[in-house]
């Protein structure tokens, strides 16, 4: 299999799992050593925030979490990814109820990932973080 399908089929497993809620499946996806950046490449305030940077399968775990504790996805529609090599990219759109408000948080996604050792080594996710703050804010 060339480099890129096997790019391709590292993220369409992490898709499928989340898709399906599997959380130990997802976790495994992240390389020992990965880096998650969502939305911004900061140190995160609080270890509940979404935005911000993780370190590692641990930290991945713990976005992984944040996720599940800050929405009730409505929709999550992946419509590309392409790669080349190692590198691929994902986009879409999303609908996630925030708990905290009620409100919809909707959003176009782009994610790019490097892939090292059937591993997503690097992971970089954006979304409009401004109609984030905007639903949940009460």
């Amino acid at each position: 299999m060339n480099n890129s399908k096997n790019s391709i089929n590292v993220v369409n497993s992490y898709f499928n799992a989340f898709g399906e809620g599997d959380i130990e499946t997802i976790i495994n996806t992240f390389h020992e050593d990965s880096l998650i950046v969502s939305v911004k490449d900061i140190v995160r305030l609080k270890k509940e925030h979404l935005h911000g940077t993780y370190n590692g399968r641990a930290e991945a775990r713990q976005f992984i979490a944040n996720i599940g504790s800050l929405f009730n996805t409505k929709d999550f529609t992946v419509k590309r990814i392409v790669a080349e090599g190692n590198v691929v990219f994902a986009n879409g759109s999303f609908a996630h109820e925030v708990k905290r408000t009620g409100k919809l948080f909707e959003s176009d996604w782009t994610q790019m990932c490097i892939i090292e050792d059937n591993k997503i080594k690097e992971y970089r996710f954006y979304e409009d973080s401004a109609a984030f703050v905007e639903a949940d804010t009460l």
